[in-house]
Formats: structure tokens, C-alpha cells, sequence
């Protein structure tokens, strides 16, 4: 330190000496050295004794990653579109993402300032992080949790409950949905959530710029590809992503966005097989004579102008048709009570081609268990249903109470659902979670379903192709006889159900950093072939929430119970 003093005086005295005459022909009185310098060194000494605020390290907590299941969910998904994306489009290396798949434990870094004010207005604090790295978390004083510059500041006693949360030794699912679901840590366990993940969206962002390098040239293996990553774009969370996404909490009526009168109109029309919205700027109409399509095209445009300023017309000439799945399989088995009754147990099972899926389980004020599946899958009631995992021996687990005639239906309600009530020897055995473990409560999604259109993936378990991932691709579908119905496509060349899966329950998470609830979206029920041209063939599904309001208009008040 004297050393650096000197050279500083040393500077300063030959500047002083080279203005000294100039200051004495201006001012007429010599200069005065030692008093400037005086000044400078008090400047320097409260430099040197109030050196700028630098974080200080203090404690490191490791953690297993099982306490952050988004982070693994995005994970995933992140790993799964990787793999199909490299051959088509360059993926940037990222070497810690390699290393982020291989983590089983992850460290969070507290570290003290002198005080909030720096961390609040700098940017020089935070250095650019790439996995893996530590998240920090800033103790200081401030009234509640935030982000700023990707470090996240609370006070000591949040921190302490945070410290605990994250010391906790869970041992299974449920533990661990209840230590990051406390609402003493749930806001701070979620912006942990958005900064662990950043990294992962940065690497995203990254594959989208080079992506859109090649949109002169998009194919159509391209296009899904596009669509899947705005998804998970969307999926992944990082700072100020729980602003951009607001969850509707009024129920929305399904095609709202339709107006009646224009519904009405397609309906009276004898030429019109169906119609409907796809994704979120095409109104489509399918229409069964190629001399009627510009006549219709017209008289929409003409009649219903400001609908159409907003969605894009397309008539195509084509007959949309469904198709439920009667083939072998071995989920579920409909058989006849009494040529049952005179068999041996299971073996009226083994002769009988026509299957299902088990949906799901729901049920009613006395605590009777149900499951769901399609009616036509159960055509009738009083038929006895076999029901088998895999490859194992079909045993009976109840019998229909309730199957929708879809001949005689003549309500404004579309819903293939059946009901089947489970034996009391044989409900203990029931695993009544939509899928494995992991959630804690189901929901019915009751928005309206444009609002997961390029924004959520969306779920199935089927008996024929098990667990498989799409998306909405038309969130309102009207074809004549199947009113209320949306429709799912999955990703590249896997399709999102196939032949045995019908009665599946579609669902979605909800997008928590706990990822604690699932969404009832629907029911899947058949493919459909618009024509010759879209040969792949799409999954027809109708709303959970249809299905449930007609079952409830039947006499059956059920509903989805809580998992866990």
C-alpha cells in the first residue's frame, strides 16, 4: 500500500509541476502542492477503505435432484426432443447438459453481502452460468423472496426454512410432495425451480435460432419439430416465466370462441360433414361435394366477416370418419353375464377379440369405485368385464352399470363412456392414480382448450401403446354426430393411440415446480382420417368434463379422487 501511495504522489506531482506556471500567470498566486495532495489521498483512503461489496461464501447445502421432479420432468423431455431433433437440424454441444442428465445430487450456495443494494441494482454480480452450477440464494434483508440477476434474495428466517426443506431426507413421492409443497417454502422451491432450469431454456433458444435458419426450406418433419420446441419453450421454467403464462380461472365453455349463429349454420347444412378449429388461426369446413365448396366458402365469408378478420378460412373436400378399435388386446374384456356364469373363471376372457382401456378410476358419495372406458368398448350393461396387465391371466374385476347408447342418444351431448363397478374383493388392488405415483390430485380441465394449443403436451396410458406424448392439433371439432370432440396428433412418426386404446384418459400436467396435479383433459376414443391426402391418421377424443355432465344428467354423480 505505501508503495502505490508513492506512485500516486509522484503522478500527481508532475502534473501539478507542468500546470504550475500556468496556474500563476491565471490565478497569480503560486500552487499549492501539499493541500491537492491532501485531498487526493483522502479520496484514496476511502476508496481503499470502502472496497466494492463482493459476495461472500458461507455455506453450501447438497440436495438429491428427486426434490426438484419439474427439473427432471424438463429434463427429459429436453433429452427425448435432442435425440429426434440432431439428424434434422444442428443441435449446439453442450457439454454440461451431459453432465446435467447423469446428476443424481445438486448443490444450492448461500452467500452474504454487506447489504441488498448492490445485488439489487447490479448486473455485474452474476457471471454467465452454464450446467452445472450452483444456485444462490442471497440472505439480506427484504420483505419478501425474489429473483434478481439470476441470484434469489430473502431474509434469514426464509432461508431457514428453505435450508430445511432442502437438508430433508425424503424417502418416497408423497414426502417429498410434502416438503416442497409447504406453503413456508413453495414460492421459494419454485423460483429454485426457474433458476436451475435457465440454463435449459438457454440451450433451447439456442437450437430455436438455428432452427429458424432453415425455415426458407421447412418440411413437414421440420414443422413438428418447430411446434414441439415453442411447447417446450413454454414448459421450461426460468426467471419471469411464471408471469408470462396466466391460468384462466373462470370455466371456459368449450368453443366458445365459435359463435352459435355460426354454428347453426353449418349444422342446417346437408353438404357439411364437419368443421371445426385448427390450432389457433384456421377455421376449417369439410364439405362432401366438391360443387358446393366455393359456394360455401362465400356465404361464410360474406355472413360471418368479423369472425373470419380474426380466424382463416380453409373448405376442404373431404369426409371426416371415425373409427373405434375392436381388435385383440389384453386390457380390457367385456364378456356376457351369463354364458360367463357357466364358465370357468377367466377362460370366457381368452375368447373374446374385442378390447379396450381402462381409463381411469372415479367415485361417488358412498365410496364406490367405478372405472372409466368407452361405450364401445362396453356396449351393455350387466356384461361382466375381465381385465388383464401385460401378459398376465385376465381375471374379472367388476361388471357394467352404465354404457351410452350411442344409436338412441339424442342429447346435444357427445360422450362414448361407460362405467364399470368395481368388485369389493378386488378394489384393494386397484392402483387409482392415472398414472404411477407421482401425482397427488387430479383435476378436470375445464378452460377452454385453446389455451394449451402450442403450449402444453398432453398424455395418455393406452393398453395397445401404453405411455405416449402429443398435442392438441384442432381444440374444437364439430362433425355430424360427434358434436364437442378435439383432436390429438403425436409427435413425428409415433401416433398418439392406436387400435386397443380407446377408453384412455388424456390428461396434462400442470405446469408447478412441484409438479403435484395432473389435468383431466378428455377420453380417447377412435382415429379419424380427414382424406386421402392427411393420411396419418389423428386420435379423437372427447372432454372429460362433457363426459362427466352427461354421466351426472344419467343419475351418476361422480368425480376423480385425489392420488397419494
Amino acid at each position: 500500500m505505501p508503495k502505490i501511495k508513492k506512485q500516486l504522489e509522484n503522478v500527481l506531482e508532475h502534473s501539478n509541476s507542468a500546470s504550475d506556471n500556468k496556474s500563476k500567470l491565471r490565478y497569480g498566486f503560486p500552487y499549492r502542492k501539499r493541500s491537492n495532495f491532501c485531498c487526493f489521498q483522502n479520496s484514496f483512503q476511502l476508496f481503499t477503505s470502502q472496497p466494492a461489496e463482493k459476495p461472500s461464501f458461507t455455506e453450501d447445502i447438497e440436495c438429491s435432484i428427486k426434490l426438484f421432479p419439474h427439473l427432471i420432468h424438463v429434463r427429459d423431455l429436453t433429452n427425448d426432443f435432442i435425440e429426434r431433433a440432431a439428424g434434422v437440424i444442428q443441435i449446439p454441444k453442450d457439454q454440461s447438459f451431459h453432465e446435467l442428465m447423469k446428476k443424481d445430487r445438486i448443490k444450492v450456495r448461500r452467500s452474504d453481502t454487506l447489504s441488498s443494494q448492490s445485488l439489487l441494482g447490479s448486473e455485474e454480480f452474476c457471471e454467465p452460468r452454464t450446467w452445472p452450477f450452483i444456485p444462490t440464494i442471497s440472505v439480506c434483508k427484504i420483505d419478501q423472496a425474489k429473483i434478481n440477476n439470476e441470484v434469489l434474495l430473502m431474509d434469514e428466517h426464509k432461508y431457514e426454512k428453505t435450508k430445511k426443506m432442502l437438508e430433508n431426507r425424503c424417502v418416497n413421492t408423497k414426502e417429498i410432495r410434502s416438503a416442497i409443497t409447504h406453503p413456508d417454502v413453495r414460492e421459494v422451491h419454485e423460483a429454485l425451480t426457474e433458476l436451475l432450469e435457465t440454463p435449459i431454456w438457454k440451450l433451447l433458444l439456442k437450437i430455436k435460432r438455428n432452427m429458424n435458419i432453415h425455415v426458407a426450406d421447412a418440411s413437414n418433419q421440420l414443422e413438428m419439430l418447430s411446434m414441439e420446441l415453442g411447447i417446450l419453450l413454454n414448459t421450461v421454467k426460468h426467471p419471469g416465466s411464471s408471469d408470462t403464462v396466466k391460468t384462466t380461472t373462470k370455466a371456459n365453455k368449450v368453443c366458445s370462441t365459435i359463435p352459435e349463429e355460426l354454428k347453426n349454420y353449418l349444422f342446417r347444412k346437408r353438404e357439411v360433414s364437419g368443421f371445426g378449429i385448427w390450432n389457433t388461426e384456421e377455421f376449417r369446413v369439410f364439405v362432401n361435394q366438391e360443387t358446393k365448396g366455393r359456394h360455401i366458402r362465400e356465404n361464410l365469408q360474406r355472413v360471418f366477416a368479423s369472425f373470419f378478420k380474426t380466424k382463416r378460412l380453409n373448405v376442404m373436400i373431404c369426409e371426416p370418419s371415425f373409427h373405434p378399435y375392436f381388435q385383440p388386446g389384453d386390457k380390457i374384456f367385456p364378456t356376457n353375464s351369463a354364458l360367463a356364469k357357466t364358465e370357468k373363471r377367466g377362460s370366457i376372457a381368452k375368447d373374446e377379440k374385442g378390447y379396450g382401456s381402462l381409463g381411469g378410476f372415479v367415485t361417488d358419495k358412498n365410496s364406490n369405485i367405478y372405472a372409466l372406458t368407452c361405450a364401445h368398448v362396453c356396449k351393455k350393461k350387466d356384461h361382466y368385464v375381465f381385465a388383464a396387465h401385460g401378459d398376465s391371466e385376465r381375471e374379472k374385476i367388476g361388471e357394467c352399470v352404465f354404457s351410452s347408447d350411442l344409436q338412441d342418444q339424442h342429447i346435444p351431448i357427445f360422450a362414448d363412456v361407460a362405467l364399470v363397478k368395481i368388485d369389493d374383493e378386488v378394489k384393494e388392488r386397484c392402483n387409482r392414480t392415472i398414472f404411477n405415483d407421482v401425482f397427488q390430485q387430479s383435476k378436470v380441465y375445464s378452460d377452454n382448450l385453446e389455451n394449451l394449443v402450442n403450449r402444453a403436451f398432453v398424455y395418455k396410458v393406452g393398453a395397445q401403446t401404453r405411455l405416449t406424448k402429443g398435442y392438441i392439433l384442432s381444440p374444437a371439432l364439430y362433425i355430424t354426430g360427434r358434436e364437442e370432440t378435439f383432436l390429438v396428433s403425436g409427435f413425428g412418426d409415433v401416433h398418439f393411440a392406436e387400435p386397443g386404446d380407446s377408453g384412455s384418459v388424456v390428461f396434462m400436467n400442470e405446469n408447478s415446480s412441484a409438479l403435484d396435479t395432473i389435468n383431466v383433459i378428455g377420453m380417447f376414443f377412435g382415429s379419424c382420417t380427414l382424406n386421402e391426402e392427411d393420411c396419418k391418421e389423428k386420435s379423437a377424443c372427447f372432454r372429460m368434463g362433457t363426459a362427466l355432465e352427461f354421466l351426472n344428467q344419467n343419475g351418476w354423480d361422480i368425480s376423480f379422487e385425489n392420488q397419494i
